[in-house]
Formats: structure tokens, C-alpha cells, sequence
């Protein structure tokens, strides 16, 4: 190891027990005059001795590695960890400037030795300069210093030797991983040397192994003049501008591998008819990121270029037939107007309304040519973005259906339709083709349906509404009757006290208010109406009307919602209902199993929201009877329940799926007899920006 020590400056990550070590010395008594500066020593685990030391020493200390990239006029940093983030992080050094260490176990110690023979090498130069020479003691200085090299280069050896048939062994091993895959690889050493031509390439190229490694002419089985392939343009570092003038447009960077390069390209010198071949090149780097050669792999396309043009052979005969039924278009003209679904004919780019059918006229009562170049949007919602956001993503001869969107006709009069949208070709021209179906009667249905649900769910909630109530009833009757006795008697109120009195008084009219108008905004019939909202305000707002209820049946209620989660789609009135229809539930089955057990049990609600990928998820669980897996599979059938003769409606649990489904929604369920159950809602995420 020769590093020059001078005026050397210095940054550490790892901060183990060998960077204490070095940090002592090298900014120890013994090579102070060589000036050396520790800038950052760095480790995320900040309990660690070497971050312990730096920190005593007044030595800067960091958690993210990141910083030490970011510090300008290093000189070298001593790399005491190994992990692949590390790795990634380090790769962004610029190494012609700064040095990379990287000292596992055995390099640290040696580099520990280092250090020490340079502190002797310093105390004898000390001595040498000294007035007061004793040679003894010089001698003495060089054989310890003498020794100290020699033991450390027997080390150095032993260590290289070790290293030396570790090596080989993984030789051996790569090249047996490379020698039994499948496809057909070759790699190339920093002088451009092949050192590995696998039995694949043999196969695809023709040229066998023993031919070419150990040379420079891997463009041999693909040109008939020398010219670089593409792992020579990895490991020669050309710039784009070069790689263009060998490949021209036929190459790009990988969207795979980073700094990798990937091309297609026809090769008439391989095989008998010649082949088209997909290669991607690498580079192959060393712990310190220098570039020690590169790895290039081969497919072979000719297959999938033989039915490339097949398809397109069959494409020209298509052609040919649409020629000859084009002069049916009246007959298909026919068959569009006649259609029993309005239908409309969109520009797939900037979405106006190009052609539609009688229907469309005759269901939305708009003359035909005032529909024309209108934004197919406008015919609904112009809130609800999700028809806008699922037509743009519409990807070429894809499908889409959206469900109880609601339409307007020329009168302003709204109604609900499912409208399926296919992506195609109408007239040579690239559309999208839109039919309405009018589901409103349904719609209205339904809207009944969660209507009568919620005024049965209302049942439940009354014992909780009239303790709600009857609370600040009962303060303002205290205050009222103390304000009748005192005038009674002739007493005058003090100020402060009638204050404090007509305050109460004001607060419980307020609280009695809020809980009726909660309860009046829950019970209306809501107009569909989708608007972003934070899923945990429908959950907090149950606790409002069924706070009573959970303590009167010592329900205790354990709540872990995400403060930062993100906005879903949805109606919060509808969803209270959902969760509203849960939490009861729940409060059923573990009432009945503290029934049945004939003995007290502990009654947990818990539910939890949380982020998972691209949806917002809700578990609600409880320590009930839980289901048998009969049960489960039909608890969302209407009129199926589990509850006694009057009890139940049967309707709850599939409003509730109904209504999740309607926002995108899944619900499904985690139970075991005995053993409680979990309901699992998950949520499409609107994303923050």
C-alpha cells in the first residue's frame, strides 16, 4: 500500500471499531506534522465506536451517505462497509479525482499496519533530525521498523495468495454460469480481449471458442471488415456522437440496465440466410467503478421478423377485402343509425363528437349538427374526471366501461347511463366509439334501496342520538332550574356566574344542534356526487351517533388511521353508511359470542387505514363469532343474514358492497369461526399532485 499521507484529506464510511483505530492514528501525536484532515466520518447507525470517537474529537458525522459526495476537496475516502446501496451511491464519485479505499476486514487491518509503519517511519525522520542522536536507539527504531514491513508484506502475500485462489475458484464458477446459459453471451476484458465465448454463441455465430478467445476479433462473425461491437463501445467509453456514426439510428440506451447499450441489426453473414439479432452490451466494473471490461448478450429476431411480415402480408390482404365491402358502408350506416343505444363517434386525440346515431339525437334531444365538434365531456359531469383520465390512457383496439355517470339532455334534464367505449378505426380515421345505455330506472332503484337501509341503520343509532340528546338536555334544564330558584328567592345572580350559566347553556344548544343535523345530513337521500375526500372522516364521523352505543356494549375501540394518506373518489355520506354498517355488525357478533361463552369477554374494534401501492385500504376487525366459510361466501347477498328473526334485514352488508363497488372498490374478508372477522375495503387513490 503507498498512499502519500501529506496534507491528505480524508472521509470515512463505516464507522465499526476499525475506523476508531484509524481515526487515532491518523490524527494522533505520532503523524501529526503530515497535516492530515478527517472532513466526515459517516454510518447510519450513529451508536457505533467510530461515530462515538469522530463525534468526541469534533470530528463532523453524517447518517446519509449521500453528503459525502456532495463534499468538495476530498482527496480519498476509506470505505470500511459493503453493501449494493453503498455501491450505487459511490458509483457518482468522480474517481480521477478522488481515491476510493475499499477496506474490507483484511484490508483494514493492513491498512492499520500502514498507518503504524508510516507513525515509525515519522519518528525515526524525528530522530535522524534530532541533535541528540543515540544510535542504539535508531538501530533499534529501524530493525522494529524493518520488521514491521516484513511482516506486514508476509501478510500482504499470504492474503494475495488466499485472494489469488478465491479468484480462480469464482473464474471457474462464472465460467460455468456463463458456459450453461442459454443465451448467447460473449465478454470482453479493458484491453478489448475476449475472455468468455459461451456454447450458445458458438451455436447462433458459428464460430467457436477456442477460435476466438484470447483475441480481439469479436467482430469477426458479424462484419466483413474489423468494426467495434457494442461491448467494444462500452469498454472504449465512446461518446454518443461515435456510437452514432457505427450504429446510426439503430441503437439506444438500455431502459433496464444503467449505462448499458442495445440495438437490432440485420447480419447477412451469420447462418445461411443471414439473421436479425437484438445484442445488449454492459460494462463490467470494479469495487471502485472503474470500467474492467463488458458483458454483450444476443438474440436472436429472425423468427419474429418472419411473422412481422407475415402479419403484414395479412394486413395488405385485409386491405383488400375492406375494398371490396366498402361499397356495403350504407348497409353499416344502416345498422349504426338503427342501433337501440345511442352512439357516439369520438376524435381520440382531442375528444369532440364526430359522427352520432338517430338514437343520440331522439334520447338527448340535441339537433345532430350541435353536437358536432362538442367535447364528448360536456355531455355529463363536467366534474368527474375519471371519463376524461380512462379515455386518454385508451390504448389502440383496448375497451373501457364506465358505469352510472350521469348525462344531461338539451333541457337540463339529468339521467344516469353505462357508457362502453372502444378504441378503433372509423372512416380511416382513429376514434373512439361510445354507447350509451339509459340505466336511470335502475339507478333510482338502487338510490331507494341505500335509502331504506340507512333509515334501518338510523334504528340502531336512536338509543346513541337520544344519549347524545339528552346530555346537553340535561345541563341546560340544571342551568334553567338554578337561574328559577335563584330569582325565587329573591337572590340576585352574580354577573360571572349567569355568564358561565348562559354559556353552558349556548355550548349544549350547539352540541344538541350538531348531532341532530348529523344525523339529518345521514338520513337525506344524496344525489350521486363524487368529490375527493380523506377517507378518515367518514370513519371519525360514525363515532358521533355510535360513541354511546360502543360503551354501552364495552366495545373497546382501537383507531390507527393515516394522517397523511390520500384523497379517494367517493360520497361521505355513502361511506359513513358503509362503516356505520360494519361497525354494528360487529357489535352484533361480539355481543353473540359473549352470549354464547356465557362470560365476559374482551369486545376490540379496530380499524386501520393505510397506503398500499396505488390504492387506499381500510381494515375493520373484531373479536367476535367470526364465519364459516359458507357464510362468507354469500354475506353479500341481499337478504342473506346470520341474525336473528327481526334482527336483520339482510340488506347491509350488500348495500355496502354495492356502494364500494360503485367508487372502484373491493371488500373482501379474513374470518375464521370463533376467531373474529376482518373486512378489507381497497380504494383506487387519487394522487396528491
Amino acid at each position: 500500500m503507498n498512499i502519500d499521507l501529506k496534507g491528505l484529506k480524508v472521509a470515512i464510511i463505516g464507522g465499526n471499531r476499525p475506523c476508531k483505530s484509524i481515526l487515532e492514528i491518523l490524527l494522533g501525536p505520532g503523524l501529526k506534522e503530515l497535516d492530515i484532515k478527517v472532513l466526515v466520518v459517516a454510518d447510519t447507525l450513529i451508536k457505533v465506536e467510530g461515530i462515538q470517537y469522530a463525534k468526541q474529537i469534533g470530528i463532523k458525522t453524517v447518517t446519509d451517505y449521500e453528503e459525502v459526495c456532495k463534499l468538495s476537496g476530498i482527496d480519498v475516502i476509506l470505505k470500511l462497509k459493503n453493501n449494493e446501496i453503498l455501491s450505487c451511491i459511490l458509483e457518482k464519485v468522480n474517481t480521477d479525482r478522488v481515491s476510493i479505499l475499499d477496506l474490507d476486514e483484511y484490508r483494514a487491518m493492513s491498512f492499520l499496519n500502514f498507518l503504524r509503519a508510516e507513525e515509525e517511519k515519522v519518528l525515526i525522520k524525528q530522530k535522524i533530525k534530532s541533535d541528540d542522536i543515540d544510535k542504539q536507539e535508531l538501530n533499534k527504531l529501524f530493525d522494529q521498523f524493518s520488521n514491521r514491513i516484513q511482516q506486514n508484506a508476509e501478510k500482504e502475500t499470504k492474503y494475495l495468495k488466499v485472494e489469488r485462489e478465491d479468484l480462480i475458484e469464482m473464474e471457474k464458477e462464472l465460467s460455468q454460469i456463463i458456459q450453461g446459459s442459454t443465451i448467447p453471451t460473449f465478454i470482453i476484458n479493458n484491453e478489448h480481449i475476449i475472455t468468455h465465448w459461451n456454447r450458445a454463441c458458438e451455436k447462433l455465430t458459428g464460430h467457436n471458442a477456442y477460435e476466438l478467445v484470447g483475441t480481439d476479433r469479436q467482430w469477426v462473425p458479424f462484419r466483413s471488415a474489423k468494426r467495434p461491437t457494442m461491448a467494444d463501445v462500452i469498454v472504449g467509453g465512446m461518446s454518443e456522437i461515435e456510437v452514432s456514426k457505427y450504429y446510426g439510428a439503430s441503437w439506444r440506451k438500455s431502459s433496464l440496465i444503467d449505462e448499458a447499450y442495445e440495438a437490432e441489426e440485420y447480419f447477412p453473414h451469420i447462418g445461411s440466410d443471414g439473421k436479425w439479432i437484438f445484442f445488449t452490451a454492459a460494462p463490467i466494473k470494479s469495487p471502485d467503478g472503474k470500467v474492467i471490461g463488458a458483458i454483450e448478450t444476443l438474440q436472436d429476431l429472425t423468427e419474429d421478423k418472419k411473422i412481422q411480415e407475415e402479419l403484414e402480408l395479412q394486413d395488405k390482404e385485409l386491405s383488400t377485402l375492406y375494398e371490396k365491402y366498402k361499397k356495403s358502408e350504407e348497409k353499416y350506416r344502416s345498422l349504426f343509425n338503427n342501433n337501440p343505444n345511442p352512439i357516439f363517434i369520438i376524435d381520440r386525440r382531442t375528444l369532440e363528437i364526430l359522427d352520432v346515431n338517430h338514437r343520440v339525437v331522439e334520447e338527448y334531444g340535441y339537433p345532430k349538427a350541435d353536437l358536432f365538434g362538442t367535447s364528448f365531456i360536456e355531455m355529463g359531469d363536467k366534474k368527474d374526471e375519471t371519463i376524461k383520465e380512462g379515455l386518454e390512457g385508451l390504448l389502440e383496439s383496448q375497451a373501457i366501461l364506465f358505469t352510472k355517470k350521469k348525462h344531461y339532455k338539451e333541457d337540463g334534464k339529468s339521467f344516469f347511463v353505462n357508457i362502453k367505449v372502444v378504441n378503433a378505426t372509423y372512416s380511416h380515421r382513429d376514434v373512439l366509439i361510445a354507447s350509451a345505455t339509459d340505466i336511470t330506472e335502475s339507478v333510482e332503484k338502487e338510490t331507494q334501496l341505500i335509502q331504506a337501509g340507512k333509515l334501518a341503520t338510523l334504528g340502531t343509532m336512536a338509543a346513541g342520538m337520544a344519549h347524545e340528546i339528552n346530555q346537553p338536555l340535561n345541563v341546560i334544564q340544571i342551568c334553567a332550574d338554578l337561574i328559577l330558584k335563584m330569582i325565587k328567592k329573591g337572590h340576585e345572580i352574580p354577573d360571572d356566574e349567569l355568564v358561565i350559566m348562559a354559556n353552558d347553556i349556548i355550548d349544549n344548544v350547539s352540541r344538541a344542534a350538531g348531532v341532530i343535523k348529523h344525523v339529518r345530513d345521514f338520513a337525506r337521500q344524496s344525489e350521486r356526487d363524487l368529490k375527493r375526500l380523506t377517507i378518515n372522516d367518514p370513519i371519525n364521523d360514525v363515532f358521533k351517533v355510535l360513541g354511546h352505543q360502543l360503551i354501552v356494549h364495552n366495545v373497546k375501540v382501537e383507531l390507527d388511521l393515516d394522517p397523511d394518506i390520500p384523497d379517494i373518489r367517493a360520497e361521505h355520506n355513502r361511506l359513513e353508511q358503509v362503516f356505520i354498517n360494519l361497525v354494528t355488525n360487529a357489535i352484533d357478533s361480539m355481543d353473540e359470542k359473549a352470549e354464547s361463552m356465557e362470560g365476559s369477554i374482551e369486545k376490540i374494534l379496530k380499524i386501520k387505514t393505510f397506503v398500499d401501492g396505488d390504492h387506499i385500504v381500510v381494515d375493520v376487525s373484531d373479536t367476535g363469532m367470526g364465519m364459516t366459510d359458507e357464510v362468507k361466501s354469500k354475506i353479500f347477498e341481499p337478504f342473506f343474514t346470520t341474525k336473528e328473526t327481526g334482527k336483520g334485514t339482510g340488506l347491509g352488508t350488500s348495500i355496502s358492497f354495492g356502494i364500494v363497488k360503485d367508487y372502484g372498490g373491493t371488500i373482501n374478508i379474513k374470518s375464521k369461526t370463533g376467531e373474529g372477522a376482518t373486512f378489507i375495503l381497497r380504494f383506487p387513490a387519487i394522487n396528491k399532485e
